[in-house]
């Protein structure tokens, strides 16, 4: 029998000093995730923005991450309230909005994933987080006070109106995500070779502090090199200061790994 409302495992090992790890899931299939809570991964981003995932398929995965121990997050493709709201009851323990720019759109997003009298959420009593029991509803509105927010800092705006978006959030919960491909773009001020200039780097390690000093998480996803992430990049960021590390696509790493195998095989001969 399915356990209910246990406390959020990401939660819990945040607040207990220790960064949890997970990536951005853009592969559709269940076995990615079989894979992450083999290998220890803390949590999962299931990626509605830059894929093609549908709505069913995303609550495929979220089952997938609870089967294997892999807390689900989900990264919507904007600020839409009930699709946050849906994936809330899907059984997602995170939602990441992308490009959040300032307090009213913050608050605007803790309104859908919170119900009155602290949101505005709508009630639905059938539902995977609830048990589908109706008798279970008290517990769950309990339950779902400790879903993650977390508010994606994309443009030069959102750090100018920072102070503002921390203020909807709650220390503890909700984190702070600074992308900094999106923010290199709207700078104008991306590196030829895909890195990032100083200016990024900057501006990502004030956004960093400025939550520390409000005690509000912050996820970082690490640089890079020319050879893909490794265990030096996650040590780097969490040192730097950050709450949560999740790293690049399941693809890119697919990829990356791959290419180490395949590349030096290309071209033997056979003997």
């Amino acid at each position: 029998m399915r356990t209910l409302f246990e406390k959020n495992p990401f939660l819990e090992k945040m607040n207990s000093g220790r960064a949890p790890v997970g990536f951005f899931n853009y592969l559709r299939d269940t076995a990615v995730l079989d894979i992450a809570g083999t290998v220890g991964f803390d949590f999962v981003v299931i990626d509605n923005e830059h894929t093609a995932m549908e709505r069913e398929t995303t609550e495929k995965l979220i089952l997938a991450a609870e089967l294997n121990h892999v807390v689900p997050f989900v990264r919507v493709p904007e600020l839409i309230p009930y699709l946050m709201r849906n994936y809330m009851e899907m059984g997602a323990r995170g939602i990441l909005v992308p490009h959040v720019c300032d307090g009213a759109e913050c608050r605007r997003a803790q309104q859908a994933l919170r119900y009155p009298p602290y949101g505005s959420a709508s009630c639905c009593r059938s539902n995977h987080a609830d048990g589908f029991e109706a008798k279970n509803w008290m517990n769950y509105l309990e339950h779902v006070q400790d879903l993650c927010f977390v508010p994606m800092i994309e443009e030069p705006e959102a750090v100018a109106n920072l102070d503002e978006i921390l203020d909807e959030l709650k220390p503890g919960r909700d984190m702070v995500m600074f992308g900094k491909a999106d923010y290199g773009q709207a700078l104008g001020s991306l590196n030829p070779d895909g890195t990032f200039t100083e200016q990024v780097n900057e501006d990502y390690l004030k956004v960093m502090e400025r939550c520390r000093a409000r005690k509000i998480g912050f996820m970082a996803c690490p640089s890079a090199g020319p050879d893909g992430q490794t265990a030096e990049d996650v040590r780097k960021v969490i040192e730097q200061g950050c709450s949560a590390v999740v790293l690049n696509t399941d693809q890119l790493t697919l990829a990356a790994a791959f290419g180490k195998i395949v590349g030096e095989c290309l071209d033997l001969e056979i003997r």
